[in-house]
């Protein structure tokens, strides 16, 4: 997610999001304490965009591998949000 965030700045898709605290945001997650606090803010900006949605509605799975799916899902959401696609 983190690289997505970065992204996200290229795109300059993350000026649109709305000012909210990362606390904020994670806060609904009962694993967020498990984000690394390096990563914290990227895992925000990239739930706050809609690109990333978690595992379900109140798990994120920080440290869990991800699919080829999830990628092609996640690059795909990025592309769309930003409108390049």
């Amino acid at each position: 997610m983190h690289i997505i965030a970065q992204a996200m700045e290229i795109t300059e898709l993350k000026r649109t999001l709305a000012e909210r605290t990362v606390e904020e945001i994670l806060s609904s997650y009962e694993d967020a304490n498990r984000v690394s606090s390096w990563a914290k803010s990227g895992v925000a900006d990239s739930l706050q965009a809609g690109i990333v949605s978690g595992r379900s509605a109140t798990t994120l799975a920080p440290k869990a591998y991800i699919t080829r799916a999830e990628v092609a899902k996640l690059t795909h959401e990025l592309m769309k949000k930003s409108g390049l696609f």
